[in-house]
């Protein structure tokens, strides 16, 4: 059947009345079983979000999904539908779920059993999640949420509640839950962020499951943000260090101020303030996140929560960020470890030639100057090659002299041939 074909059943299934139009026809479950081993499919009408070019779809603005071989990003304009699933079975079980929008084409062998309603390919495909083995049970969550106009949430999460099911079947359901918030009116919306946040707390539910309440809890800002930062500051320190790494790679504002005022908590441990730390420098830094962090560096005791601020200013780069990179880096107080950090740190931020020549001469140690040869090396230029070939003539340490001269070796420059004749013919 071709696509003009495919359009006019939607159309007469919308008329007719999807419960009554399978009704006379039996449940989708009973026609896709009674069409035996083998493939068969059946279309339905996708959401007005979705389109795609066959098995690489598009919902909303931001997320592509793409379940075939082929490039989500194509230059074919993106169709609106239909949905078109086709289900493997083999020994009266299903054993694969393909999912495709208004494909171009009909695979040969497929059993066409033609279109049903949204609601009714919804309501077989979640439950065949609940009841299949392995691989299709999680295959068939996916196109589920794509049917226009099915109330899907329910049985989301009766699925990722129940704990009889593979892990990844529950990931899944959790994960499309938290996408259906943005959907929903606003009091199913409540039910779901107070399931999720029952099942965050749930001291007998798996730590995966937990966590993927937790991921989809920051992610969206219609769910219940405030039991996230109360689990953030509680007791059970499991759920704490969770939930402020949610938080920490949430971009709403309200997990964004509750991380700026941790930073100051007496009462955070080293890796919780690591996190806190990643999470304000993280990619939803502003320029006042970043001087935040500069400024409290020096109030910090830990050593690791230091590097974590240093690491977080290096990918941010900037001129004023740079500068304070340096200043640790020449810092000849500061542990040889941060100093090291710091150096590099600065290279990734942009640090020139000559300022990264300079922390090589002025380094008290070996471990500062082997920093500073190696951000050299990165920078790679004319000047930088320049500055190692005077270094590997000057310097006195044997060690760093042996490691200078063994990595230019493996440069393919005339300078450093130069270097090496000349080293040969002294010897």
């Amino acid at each position: 059947m071709n696509s003009h074909g495919w359009r006019i059943g939607l159309a007469v299934v919308a008329a007719v009345g999807g419960a009554a139009w399978l009704g006379a026809q039996g449940t989708l479950r009973s026609r896709v079983e009674g069409s035996g081993d083998g493939r068969s499919q059946f279309r339905f009408a996708a959401r007005s979000d979705v389109c795609g070019w066959g098995n690489s779809v598009q919902i909303g603005r931001s997320t592509f999904i793409s379940s075939g071989g082929t490039n989500v990003i194509d230059d074919r304009p993106c169709r609106r539908g239909p949905v078109v699933v086709r289900v493997t079975r083999a020994g009266g079980q299903v054993v694969g779920v393909e999912v495709e929008v208004a494909p171009e084409h009909q695979p040969e062998g497929v059993t066409d059993l033609g279109a049903v309603s949204a609601s009714a390919a919804a309501e077989y495909l979640l439950d065949l999640a609940g009841r299949a083995e392995g691989r299709p049970a999680r295959e068939a969550v996916y196109p589920a949420v794509l049917a226009d106009s099915a109330t899907v949430w329910p049985a989301l999460l009766t699925l990722g509640k129940n704990r009889d099911l593979a892990r990844t079947v529950r990931q899944s359901a959790i994960s499309w839950l938290g996408r259906e918030l943005d959907r929903v009116p606003s009091a199913d919306g409540q039910r779901i962020s107070a399931a999720l946040v029952a099942l965050a707390v749930d001291a007998e539910e798996t730590q995966n499951i937990r966590q993927q309440a937790l991921s989809v809890l920051a992610r969206n800002q219609r769910a219940d943000l405030a039991a996230l930062t109360r689990m953030a500051t509680g007791n059970d320190a499991w759920l704490r260090q969770h939930a402020i790494q949610a938080l920490a790679n949430s971009g709403d504002p309200r997990a964004r101020d509750f991380l700026r005022t941790a930073l100051a908590d007496p009462s955070l441990t080293d890796p919780l303030r690591v996190a806190v730390i990643r999470g304000i420098g993280g990619q939803y830094a502003t320029g006042r996140d970043l001087e935040l962090l500069r400024t409290r560096y020096t109030t910090l005791s830990s050593v690791e929560a230091k590097k974590a601020v240093i690491s977080a200013v290096a990918e941010q780069g900037g001129p004023a960020n740079m500068q304070w990179l340096l200043a640790i880096a020449a810092d000849t107080e500061a542990p040889s470890e941060l100093r090291s950090q710091a150096t590099e740190a600065a290279q990734r931020a942009g640090a020139t030639t000559a300022q990264l020549t300079r922390l090589y001469e002025q380094s008290p140690d070996r471990r500062g100057k082997e920093a500073a040869m190696s951000a050299l090396f990165r920078n790679g230029d004319r000047a930088a090659v320049d500055a190692l070939v005077r270094m590997a003539r000057t310097e006195t340490d044997p060690t760093l002299r042996k490691s200078l001269i063994s990595r230019l070796a493996r440069l393919d420059d005339e300078r450093v041939k130069a270097l090496l004749k000349e080293m040969a013919e002294v010897r």
